[in-house]
């Protein structure tokens, strides 16, 4: 199941700019240092204010001490009128919120690791590389969030599988096609190896009930 162009709020390669006040499950990409990704339930885009967000839940990477270390954070964020910070905004449809949403485990699944503070499982980076997938081979990891080659993968869980790839199950992903529009579909399982993954980032569970 895929979007249509009318759940695109800003698109930056194609010049989407749809002025309003939205309330929802939308996730915008950053084009940042830290190749960042902010969560959010609102955002208002006006050609007079600019774009505005709301305390929203910005994730990425971050360098402290010569290493890099993975963080979420909860502010309030505003573009006035230099816009070059955001790739896409994309508002999640609530059909596919649905999906999503019934797929998720219990949290009192007995076999699931609930890390306490977010933490950086994978980092594909020349300079600060971080790779923890054999550590955690065959353990199932609630609440990961990907970047992907072309891409965002929002899972509620991810297991490591024998060959060290990353498999992640319901699945919301976004992400651009061949020819650079956006999509946004559910995958109920999505396979993934390291040749196309950027980094993955563990939500802390401490963040999530902020």
């Amino acid at each position: 199941m895929s979007v249509v162009n009318s759940n695109i709020l800003y698109d930056s390669l194609k010049e989407i700019k749809t002025e309003g006040e939205f309330l929802g499950s939308i996730i915008t990409k950053c084009n940042d240092e830290d190749n960042s990704i902010i969560f959010s339930d609102n955002i208002k885009i006006s050609n007079l204010e600019g774009i505005y967000i709301n305390d929203g839940l910005k994730v990425g990477f971050e360098i402290i001490s010569n290493k890099k270390s993975a963080y979420s954070k909860k502010e309030n964020y505003h573009w006035d009128e230099d816009f070059s910070e955001i790739d896409y905004c994309v508002l999640i449809p609530s059909e596919i919120m649905q999906l999503y949403d019934e797929g998720q485990f219990s949290d009192a699944f007995p076999f699931t690791l609930n890390l306490l503070h977010t933490s950086g499982l994978y980092l594909h980076d020349f300079d600060f590389e971080i790779n923890h997938l054999e550590f955690f081979k065959g353990e199932i990891l609630k609440n990961p969030v990907s970047k992907i080659l072309n891409g965002i993968i929002v899972a509620d869980r991810v297991v490591i599988d024998y060959r060290g790839d990353s498999v992640f199950y319901d699945c919301l992903i976004v992400g651009r096609d061949k020819h650079e529009n956006l999509n946004v579909s559910y995958e109920p399982l999505m396979n993934v190896n390291d040749k196309v993954v950027e980094y993955i980032i563990i939500l802390g569970i401490e963040e999530l009930k902020i």
